[in-house]
C-alpha cells in the first residue's frame, strides 16, 4: 500500500511501538492522527501538521471524536493502526474480573469499535488497511500471561475475519505479532510481575524502532502477517510440531515465578 500522502491513525501513540510507528510513517510522507492518554508525551510525537487527540480509546466518546476530527482534518482515513494495549500478569483461575474486563476493553473491543468506525470511510474510497498489533503470546499461550494471550489470540482472529469480510471493498487487514519489544509495557501491566527470566531477558528483544520499521514495510507490501523479530517463527513452529515440549518448558518458567 502506498504510504506517501496517506492518512494514518495510530492509537497508543505517545510512546513505545506507537510513537515509533508515527515517526516511521511520517518519514514516508504520511499524514498523522495520533491518540493517547498522556497529552504531554503525545505532544512530543509527530510534526507540525500532526493531529493529536488526548483520551482513552476504551471510551466511546473518545473514539467517535477521534475519528470525526481525523476525517474533518484530512478528509478520510487510509490506515488504522490499533496499537494501544495492556498486559495482565495474573493466573486466569484467580485473576480479578475487573482487570480482565479492562484488558479486553483495550486489547479487543477498542480495536473492534475503531475498525467499525473507520471501515465506512475506507469502503467509500475503496482502499485502506487495518493494522492490529497483537503479540506472539496470541500464537503461543504464555501461562504467566494467559488472559493477555487470549485477548491477543482473539485480536488476531478478528483481523483475519476483517480481511475476508472487507476484501471485496479494497480494504486489507494485517496482524502484527511482536515478541519482546523494549518498551515500558511491563511496568504498565496489570497484576503482579512476569517471571524473572522473562523480565530480565534481553537476548531475543527488539527495539520499538525496529518493530515499527517491520510494521511499515508490512503495510507497503500488503502483508497479511508480520512477526517481529522473525526468529519467533521458530517458537511458533516448535509449538506446532512439539507442543508437549513447549508447554512443559513454559509451565516450568511459570512455576519458577509462582514459587518465587
Amino acid at each position: 500500500m502506498r504510504i506517501q500522502g496517506s492518512v494514518v491513525l495510530i492509537t497508543g501513540a505517545s510512546a513505545g511501538i506507537g510513537a515509533a510507528c508515527a515517526r516511521e510513517f511520517e518519514k514516508r510522507g504520511a499524514r498523522l492522527s495520533l491518540v493517547a492518554r498522556d497529552e504531554q508525551k503525545l505532544s512530543r510525537v509527530g510534526g507540525a501538521e500532526t493531529l493529536r487527540t488526548a483520551g482513552d480509546v476504551t471510551n466511546e466518546d473518545t473514539r467517535r471524536q477521534l475519528v470525526s476530527r481525523t476525517v474533518a482534518r484530512f478528509g478520510g482515513i487510509d490506515i488504522l493502526v490499533n496499537n494501544a494495549g495492556m498486559g495482565l500478569y495474573a493466573p486466569a483461575w484467580n485473576a480479578s474480573m475487573d482487570d480482565a474486563r479492562k484488558l479486553f476493553e483495550l486489547n479487543l473491543f477498542a480495536p473492534l469499535a475503531l475498525s467499525q468506525l473507520v471501515a465506512p470511510y475506507m469502503r467509500e474510497r475503496r482502499r485502506g488497511m487495518i493494522v492490529n498489533i497483537s503479540s506472539i503470546a496470541g500464537k503461543v499461550t504464555l501461562p504467566w500471561f494467559t488472559l493477555y494471550s487470549v485477548s491477543k489470540f482473539a485480536l488476531g482472529s478478528l483481523t483475519e475475519g476483517l480481511r475476508m469480510e472487507l476484501k471485496g471493498f479494497g480494504i486489507q487487514a494485517m496482524t502484527v505479532w511482536p515478541g519482546y519489544v523494549r518498551t515500558e509495557f511491563q511496568s504498565h501491566a496489570l497484576g503482579s510481575r512476569p517471571p524473572k527470566v522473562i523480565s530480565q531477558g534481553r537476548q531475543f528483544t527488539v527495539s520499538a524502532e525496529k518493530c515499527a520499521a517491520a510494521i511499515v514495510r508490512g503495510v507497503e507490501r500488503d502483508a497479511r502477517t508480520v512477526v517481529v523479530p522473525p526468529l519467533f517463527w521458530l517458537l511458533v513452529g516448535l509449538d506446532r510440531l512439539l507442543p508437549r515440549v513447549v508447554e512443559s518448558r513454559l509451565a516450568a518458567i511459570n512455576q519458577d515465578r509462582a514459587s518465587a
